[in-house]
């Protein structure tokens, strides 16, 4: 029964959940034969007609405040009138107790139909609930590392380089910082054409290339290895390109938030080549027009996080900006020196005062004074010493100049969302070894030779309403920190750097936070996201494709759906349909497949 339904014997028929409507069940309601098809007639309780013209409700023997309608027990029911039931003024009616709770289990079992039965799913589906299921132990996730990096030039050409690499300075707050600054000359990429994945196919392409390159030039016949026993690097380098899954972040992340953000669908394609699923978002007509005829207010506070990237970033790094010599206080140590040097400069000065007064006092009879040249003499020399004491309390130092060219013009920059540059990262989430691309904002230093781990250096850019309540707060931790995290935890970013702005688009601070310590700030909390929770659905939800997707073939594709009602992912074989994988890429891994 509803919570807020009114009292009273529980209907014969169930309602509908969509419609309001009663619909008819094949099911006899309490063991009675039901005949015909006229509902009027198939009803549990004695006719109305039974009642007394004066009866009135009651609490009936199952606690319902319902009319009553006769002893079933007594066949001569119609003269049958219950004793009265006094009250007390004020004294509430008894309402009934829950279902299996009391007395009310032992005359009423509510019929099958009134309670909702478990879902049932096909072997194609992939239930979300219950979440309680992935909260054990955490599925192991290795540490990602770059394989590769890509950039898009203003006409959205792939190049494999770092050229769009930007690099983090903090926005100058003093200064005016307004997001909306220069939105009538926006460039933004067509949300209409839809590029696949063509650029990280590329990328791997490229990648490919190298590795076998270099893996020809430590081989002294001068090809590669095609021995029976390769060298173990050669081997090692030439499964470096492939992997169980191989797609871009966001994919990973919508899957990854599932569990917590269910009314979001999403559908995406997949495929099976030579062992690897690649996976694809599919731009659905709905999506296309949401982008494309969104309304005003929407389109700015979109740009609103690209301009905050403009006023964050610079084209080279802090390290080459101009220099400026500052004074600066000096360390504590330094301080703290000059400090006790001038504690004994005044202790000095003191004692050697007041061993002149004495010798004053001695020297001159009684009632006599001296008058007080304006020569200080040696009292000048300690205070002069003391001054300079005090200088050295600061010290001369190098800070970048905020007049820099480079750091002037990005208050006036043009966003331009052609340009990107990404990464090409490769990790392990259980079983599965996955390949992902994914937009790099920028970077706190310039990129080292190999081995060095770039990662580690990006910053994810980021902008949120300021929070002014409780309420905003948790929404913010809720929802937001999610996807910040996810984000980040993914390819391994350590640095997440928020700007918060008002509701006119003024950025009124900037807050820095670590991938690895956000899941500790919602821990605890209610309705708080849990990060084992996401990591096993995900590790779940790709062993899970593994069993569906089999047929290798690039030419046949899967379609991914979660949508409503939000109760399971689903995955159909879509057949010859969507495929995506590129003619170039195929082609290349036609001509040296690694696992030759």
């Amino acid at each position: 029964m509803e919570r807020d339904a009114p009292l009273g014997p529980p209907r014969s028929y169930p309602q509908d959940e969509r419609t309001g409507r009663e619909e008819h069940s094949s099911r006899p309601y309490h063991g009675e034969q039901r005949h015909g098809s006229n509902r009027h007639h198939q009803q549990p309780y004695p006719p109305r007609g039974h009642r007394s013209h004066h009866d009135q409700p009651f609490p009936n023997s199952h606690g319902y405040n319902a009319p009553y309608q006769g002893h079933q027990g007594n066949p001569h029911s119609q003269s049958y009138h219950p004793p009265p039931i006094h009250y007390q003024p004020g004294q509430s009616l008894p309402r009934p107790p829950q279902f299996g709770q009391g007395a009310h289990s032992q005359h009423y079992n509510p019929p099958s139909h009134h309670q909702q039965p478990p879902p049932s799913f096909r072997p194609n589906q992939f239930p979300v609930q219950p979440l309680d299921r992935f909260k054990v132990k955490c599925a192991p996730f290795r540490q990602p590392v770059e394989i590769g990096s890509f950039s898009y030039d203003e006409q959205r050409n792939f190049i494999m380089d770092d050229s769009q690499l930007k690099y983090y300075y903090p926005p100058d707050l003093s200064k005016p910082n307004n997001l909306s600054v220069n939105y009538d000359k926006y460039i933004a990429r067509d949300p209409m054409v839809d590029e696949h994945i063509d650029a990280l196919l590329d990328a791997l392409i490229c990648i490919k290339d190298k590795e076998e390159s270099e893996s020809s030039s430590q081989d002294p016949s001068g090809g590669t290895n095609s021995g029976k026993d390769p060298h173990p690097q050669q081997q090692h380098r030439a499964s470096t390109t492939r992997a169980d899954f191989v797609c871009y972040r966001g994919i990973l992340t919508k899957i990854m938030c599932t569990p917590y953000t269910r009314n979001e669908p999403w559908e995406l394609g997949a495929t099976l080549y030579k062992g690897s699923i690649y996976i694809e978002e599919h731009v659905t007509e709905e999506k296309r027009k949401i982008a494309g005829g969104s309304g005003e207010r929407h389109k700015l506070m979109s740009y609103w996080g690209y301009r905050f990237e403009t006023i964050c970033n610079i084209s080279k790094p802090v390290s080459e900006l101009q220099r400026v010599k500052t004074r600066k206080r000096a360390s504590p140590d330094v301080s703290s020196l000059s400090l006790a040097r001038k504690a004994l400069v005044t202790e000095s000065l003191v004692g050697q005062r007041h061993k002149e007064s004495v010798t004053e006092d001695t020297r001159l009879p009684q009632g006599a004074s001296i008058e007080k040249s304006s020569d200080t003499g040696s009292a000048t020399k300690p205070i002069a010493e003391e001054e300079k004491e005090s200088d050295e309390e600061f010290e001369q130092v190098d800070q970048v100049d905020l007049n820099d060219p480079e750091l002037l013009a990005r208050l006036d920059g043009i966003v331009d969302t052609n340009l990107q540059y990404c990464t090409v990262a490769r990790t392990k989430i259980g079983q599965n070894s996955i390949i992902m691309g994914a937009e790099v904002d920028c970077t706190s230093e310039p990129k080292k030779p190999s081995p060095h781990n770039p990662l580690s250096s990006y910053i994810e850019l980021k902008t949120s309403r300021v929070i002014s309540n409780p309420r905003e707060q948790s929404n913010f931790e809720k929802h937001k920190l999610l996807k910040f995290w996810a984000q980040s935890f993914l390819p391994g970013i350590p640095t997440i750097i928020v700007g918060f702005r008002d509701d006119d688009g003024n950025v009124v601070h900037v807050q820095t936070f670590k991938t690895m310590e956000i899941p500790r700030l919602v821990r605890g909390k209610e309705g708080s996201w849990d990060t084992t929770i996401c990591i096993n659905f995900l590790d779940g939800v790709l062993s899970f494709l593994k069993r569906l997707v089999v047929k290798d073939d690039p030419s046949l594709t899967y379609t991914i759906r979660w949508a409503y009602p939000f109760q399971a992912i689903e995955v159909k074989f879509a057949g010859p349909k969507s495929s995506f994988l590129t003619t170039r890429f195929l082609d290349r891994w036609e001509r040296g497949d690694p696992s030759k």
